[in-house]
C-alpha cells in the first residue's frame, strides 16, 4: 500500500456491489449507483494495491487474486455497516424515516398498494421508497429493509416471513371461453404459455387432480416474461395461458376478465415471502409495515 493511502470504507462497499453484479454497468443498473462513482471507487482501491482487483472478461468482471483475498472484507464491511444502520435506527421509538422496499409490480398492486395505504394512515412520519422488480433482490447486499418475493430466499443469514400463498392454477382469457374447450389439456395448452420467470415461479408446469389425474405442460412458451404483471396484461389483450397463484388470479376471473382453465386441477403451492436483514424487523418502521402487511393478507378474500 503507498504511503498515507488509506481504504474507504464506502470503496469497499461499492467493490463488493461490482462483484455481486459482475460488471460495472450491471451494478449501476441493479444498485442505482452513477457508473462514474462505481469507476472511480475501484480505481482507487486498484491504485492503493497497486494491481488489477478484477480481470475484464467478456461477460463482466472476475475477481483477480488480489480482489479475492478482498472480498471478504469488502462483505464484512457492507454487513457491518447495515448491522450499525439498524442499531442506530432501532433507536427511534416511533416508527419514522425512510423503510426501502423491493417487490413485483403484482405484489405491489395486491398487497403493497394497500398496506402503504394503511401504514401512511398509521405512521405519517414513515417515508416508503419502493423498487418494482420481479427478481427477488438480496437486501442485505441491495440496501434494502423489506423484499417481498415468491418463494423462501435461498440466503440462509436473511430472515423470511410468510405472507400469504395459494395453489398455481391455470387462467385464461375470459374471450376465449366460448372458443375453446377449458376442460381439453391439449387444447388448453395451444393457447401458447406466457411463463412467469421470477425466482420461485416454475417453468414447466405439472398439475394434479384430486382422483390422483396428472398432466405435465412442457411446451416451448409462448413468451416469457419478467414480472406477473406483464402476463397479467398479455391475457387481459386476449391471448395466452398462464400460471398465478390463485390469491392472484381468483379475483380476475371474479371481475369476469380470466376463466380457469382445467378447473379440477392444480399446481404446487407457492407463497409470498417477506425477506428482510437480520435485527431489521426490530427498526421501528420495518416492524409496522410488517405487522401492516400481514393485516391486508389475512383479508384477502383467496
Amino acid at each position: 500500500m503507498p504511503l498515507g493511502e488509506r481504504v474507504s470504507v464506502d470503496d469497499l462497499r461499492l467493490f463488493f456491489l461490482l462483484h455481486e453484479a459482475g460488471g460495472i454497468t450491471a451494478a449501476a443498473r441493479r444498485f442505482g449507483v452513477p457508473k462514474a462513482t462505481l469507476s472511480r471507487a475501484l480505481g482507487r482501491l486498484e491504485q492503493i494495491a497497486e494491481t488489477p482487483l478484477f480481470d475484464r472478461v467478456s461477460n463482466g468482471l472476475k475477481l483477480t487474486q488480489a480482489g479475492e483475498s478482498l472480498i471478504e472484507s469488502a462483505d464484512a464491511v457492507t454487513r457491518a455497516g447495515a448491522a450499525a444502520e439498524e442499531i442506530l435506527r432501532s433507536a427511534h421509538g416511533d416508527p419514522s424515516g425512510v423503510l426501502r422496499i423491493a417487490a413485483s409490480a403484482l405484489q405491489a398492486e395486491q398487497l403493497l398498494g394497500p398496506a402503504l395505504v394503511r401504514l401512511n394512515d398509521r405512521f405519517p412520519d414513515v417515508e416508503p421508497s419502493v423498487r418494482v422488480t420481479g427478481l427477488g433482490p438480496d437486501p442485505l447486499a441491495e440496501d434494502l429493509d423489506v423484499v417481498l418475493r415468491l418463494g423462501r430466499p435461498e440466503e440462509p443469514y436473511l430472515i423470511a416471513r410468510k405472507i400469504v400463498g395459494g395453489a398455481l392454477r391455470l387462467y385464461v382469457p375470459s374471450s376465449l371461453g366460448d372458443h375453446v374447450d377449458l376442460d381439453d389439456a391439449k387444447a388448453v395448452e395451444d393457447l401458447g404459455r406466457v411463463v412467469i420467470d421470477v425466482p420461485g415461479a416454475p417453468h414447466e408446469w405439472y398439475l394434479s387432480h384430486p382422483d390422483g389425474r396428472t398432466l405435465a405442460m412442457t411446451s416451448r412458451p409462448k413468451c416469457s416474461v419478467g414480472d406477473p404483471i406483464v402476463a397479467l396484461g398479455v391475457l387481459t389483450a386476449g391471448a395466452g395461458l398462464t400460471f398465478l397463484p390463485s390469491v392472484y388470479g381468483e379475483p380476475k376471473v371474479e371481475a369476469g376478465q380470466f376463466l380457469r382453465a382445467l378447473p379440477g386441477f392444480e399446481g404446487p403451492r407457492v407463497e409470498v415471502f417477506a425477506s428482510f436483514p437480520p435485527r431489521r424487523a426490530s427498526v421501528p418502521a420495518v416492524r409496522a409495515f410488517l405487522d401492516v402487511l400481514l393485516e391486508v393478507a389475512k383479508e384477502m378474500p383467496h
